[in-house]
């Protein structure tokens, strides 16, 4: 019984011991942080998107708003041996009738190689329209997206790399999302943090140096000596179909703006149908480096007798590229989801009108006989 009674005693002290050593590793540990947390934290809070914006609230424009909270990322920073990347962001704002919920999705990357998946993603890239960027910056921006094509020294394989960025919020009175962002969806905001995400990608991929991209604080010129490098408000008609308006594209809506830079023109327009989704986008690009995104897509036969371009016109997509007025330019026009039901939802009367009266606006010789 004495045996009994002693090895009960020890088994007890040892437990004790065993416990004690754990709550002072414990404490330890806790100090430890503690410590860490007053002496060493980092003075400001983490960046999203590779480190780009900043997690705290800002009131300068920035990408999160005093007052944001549930942040979300999914992100992949780019690398110089590996030089494409992603970011997706969501986070909630506001209060009662001012609430809303946000998503920014970011993508740095060449596009795929193969010609039909290549011009799925450019389809996908212009959807948005928009206009040019001031400064000669190879890009275009609309109210909540936008792409930039980075420096050539930048490029994968002979492809362009390209940081595209795009912005959608739901507020609490609206089911389907708004392109931009609450405190203002314009394409000034969307430049901004397209020219942030890129100047980013370019530093931490390492494939270019010089000074860091930047958006003129005003235009260049006044828009009449074709020294432009803002947004030419002149051309806001620029994508009207005088040969298919008769009677049939009333009601259609407005062309989006037009704009010229003094490296080339980008000039695009959307026809939306009557639910208004896009029954055509059209697009004309003389930017060099945006022009380089769709080289090998184009082949090297005419789409039709008579055209002084090669490229492809099929019944709902067009694809041609020309000399104009000694630039290698880009036509192309998607149709659909949306429809008119009129010529214009044949890319084969609709993309020959647009190209004669786009060219014609341009200067360009004309492009068919």
């Amino acid at each position: 019984m004495s045996y009994s009674t002693s090895r009960t005693t020890g088994h007890t002290g040892r437990t004790t011991r065993l416990l004690t050593g754990a709550l002072a590793i414990a404490a330890l540990v806790a100090a430890l942080v503690a410590l860490w947390q007053t002496q060493f934290r980092p003075l400001t809070p983490p960046g999203y998107c590779w480190g780009t914006w900043p997690g705290g609230d800002t009131r300068d424009g920035g990408l999160f708003q005093r007052g944001v909270r549930h942040r979300t990322a999914d992100e992949r920073a780019p690398t110089p041996e590996r030089p494409s990347g992603h970011c997706a962001l969501s986070w909630r704002g506001g209060r009662g009738p001012q609430a809303y919920h946000q998503r920014v999705t970011v993508r740095l990357d060449t596009g795929p190689r193969g010609a039909d998946q290549r011009r799925s993603w450019l389809d996908g890239l212009f959807a948005g329209g928009g206009t040019a960027l001031p400064g000669g910056l190879p890009g275009f921006v609309a109210a909540g997206s936008g792409a930039l094509v980075l420096p050539e020294s930048c490029d994968v394989d002979g492809r362009p790399s390209v940081v595209s960025l795009t912005g959608t919020f739901t507020d609490s009175t609206a089911r389907a999302g708004h392109p931009g962002f609450p405190q203002g969806s314009t394409p000034e905001i969307t430049g901004k943090l397209l020219i942030e995400i890129a100047n980013r990608a370019i530093n931490v991929s390492s494939c270019a140096s010089g000074p860091p991209l930047r958006i003129p604080r005003a235009p260049v010129g006044d828009g009449r000596d074709g020294t432009d490098e803002g947004v030419d408000g002149r051309a806001g008609d620029d994508c009207a179909i005088p040969a298919l308006a008769a009677g049939e594209a009333k009601g259609t809506g407005h062309p989006a703006t037009a704009a010229r830079s003094s490296r080339g023109t980008l000039r695009t327009c959307a026809v939306p149908s009557a639910d208004g989704r896009p029954a055509i986008r059209f697009a004309a690009i003389g930017i060099p480096r945006l022009v380089a995104l769709f080289d090998g897509l184009t082949g090297d036969r005419p789409p039709a007798p008579g055209w002084r371009a090669h490229g492809r016109i099929e019944a709902t997509r067009a694809l041609v590229r020309a000399d104009c007025a000694g630039r290698p330019t880009v036509f192309a026009l998607r149709t659909g989801p949306g429809r008119t039901h009129t010529r214009l939802d044949d890319a084969r009367v609709a993309f020959p009108a647009l190209v004669d009266e786009v060219a014609r606006r341009a200067g360009c010789a004309r492009l068919r006989t």
